[in-house]
């Protein structure tokens, strides 16, 4: 108790930090110091770190920014600081045939919070078992697990304050950490487990003002900072929410960081991002940021400069997740379209599908049916395929049963043209997929969206409107595809 007490006083009033905004001189000078650390000093572990000097760690900007929100966050004081590359040696548990399911906020919302505080540790193991009993039985061997949704987390992290879907709402902490209880569990019933983050989308400007400026995301809100912040964050009408702007070295920088946080803490086996980016032309949303670059370059375009932007992101947590562990997997999974992809998401998938460094694995979701007009399954698999020319990149179709739940109810896909009614009229939609994709010689597995669509979350018990879809398919699921532990 006595070292808690000393740990919490001297994070509350220790005098090395960075500024609101990342602090561009203080900033450098970390990053002139930590080219000079010995990066034999890895192994430092979860414990009493407070009495440690920043210099004794190679990632010194992290420690300081771990001490600032220790001091507010008891759970992660507990869990103590952990420097780069302190899980190295973990031996992570992947498939030659991914068969995963998406596990969304959505889904597990009542899960974590049961309405009026976070669940208790007991019923969230028990409903927890119950999810991944369920899984294991249909043959799924992966989960990708959503832990950060909007600037927020599902685990005490240094750099993003607790999720309103694990506590009900912001400025408040969590009492346990559910996501070292879903890895331990995962990992006991032989799933792999993969941490899914969302980049660039944040939570509301009502939410943000609940939030503790010790985390970045709500120190570039406050009124002092904004005009040095200015651009950091958008606020978009259409949904009410912020966005992170990743023009800024700074922005990319927390995400990254974040990143790397979740592999040293938690023994994950990938690291997983789906598909908000950018979100159209939108040029207010960068304004200021392209109009500097172009003022040095004049024949810059807008998709070049987003191009860049996200490029550097994307290989920039590809790099934070192999320097933790060579052997940890990073994915993408952007949306189906691959038209969208240049004008609307601003995703230089040709780069990241082509050339090594970005991604070991590719998951579009193909959310549609055999029967679409203009994006079956078959055409937009085969497009992607196209796209896909890196050997060492593995292409994981994503599928989801949100159509067959439709249907179930009459209603038909409104974009699927002369289709509109195949997940109405069949039952067997899923299975002609399967069909199409087992013979297709890049075949890496599927995910499926999501957990919901197939059992009731809190009572375990199967979706209706999905269960004649499944069954139809259930061979592919328990005996057709198989997936055999990758030995690292």
């Amino acid at each position: 108790m006595l070292k808690r007490i000393i740990a919490l006083l001297l994070c509350a009033f220790t005098l090395v930090s960075v500024t609101a905004c990342g602090g561009e001189e203080s900033s450098e000078a970390s990053k002139d110091e930590a080219s000079k650390t010995d990066t034999s000093a890895t192994d430092s572990s979860a414990g009493d770190t407070s009495g440690e000097d920043s210099n004794n760690y190679v990632d010194k900007e992290g420690y300081e920014q771990f001490l600032k929100v220790a001091a507010i966050d008891e759970l992660l004081a507990e869990r103590g600081y952990k420097d780069k590359g302190a899980n190295s040696d973990y031996v992570p548990l992947n498939y030659d045939k991914m068969k995963a399911m998406w596990i969304s906020q959505f889904d597990f919302n009542n899960v974590y919070f049961d309405g009026r505080k976070q669940r208790s540790e007991s019923q969230f193991k028990d409903l927890v078992e119950k999810a991944y009993d369920n899984l294991v039985s249909l043959g799924f061997n992966t989960v990708i697990v959503q832990v950060r949704p909007n600037t927020d987390c599902f685990y005490p992290s240094a750099y993003y304050p607790y999720s309103h879907y694990v506590l009900g709402s912001y400025g408040k902490n969590a009492t346990y950490d559910p996501i070292k209880i879903m890895v331990e569990l995962a990992h006991e019933k032989g799933l792999s487990f993969h941490a899914w983050i969302n980049p660039m989308r944040g939570m509301s400007a009502a939410d943000l003002a609940k939030v503790d400026d010790v985390y970045p995301v709500a120190s570039w809100t406050a009124i002092s900072n904004m005009k040095r912040c200015a651009g950091y964050l958008y606020s978009r009408q259409e949904d009410g929410l912020y966005y992170l702007n990743i023009a800024y070295e700074e922005v990319r920088k927390l995400i990254i960081d974040a990143a790397a946080e979740i592999i040293r803490n938690y023994d994950v086996d990938g690291l997983h991002m789906d598909d908000y980016f950018y979100f159209g032309e939108v040029p207010s949303f960068d304004i200021d940021a392209f109009n500097a670059a172009k003022a040095e370059n004049p024949d810059l375009t807008r998709q070049e400069f987003r191009y860049t932007n996200l490029n550097t992101l994307i290989s920039g947590i590809y790099s934070a997740v192999k320097e933790e562990n060579k052997n940890v997997i990073f994915g993408i999974s952007p949306a189906g379209n691959l038209n969208s992809m240049a004008t609307t998401y601003y995703a230089d998938v040709e780069t990241w599908l082509s050339e090594d460094g970005y991604v070991d694995y590719i998951m579009p979701q193909i959310y549609f049916g055999m029967e679409h007009s203009t994006w079956g399954y078959a055409d937009t698999y085969e497009r992607w395929s196209k796209v896909t020319t890196n050997p060492n990149i593995k292409f994981i179709p994503g599928l989801t049963l949100g159509k067959a739940v439709d249907g179930s109810s009459g209603k038909g896909d409104p974009y699927a043209g002369a289709g509109v009614n195949e997940w109405i009229d069949n039952k067997d939609v899923f299975k002609k997929c399967f069909e199409y994709s087992v013979n297709q010689s890049n075949f890496g597995g599927y995910a499926i969206f999501c957990y919901k669509y197939l059992w009731n979350p809190l009572s375990g018990a199967p979706i209706e409107a999905t269960e004649e879809e499944l069954e139809n398919c259930k061979d592919y699921f328990t005996d057709i595809i198989k997936g055999e532990p990758i030995k690292y």
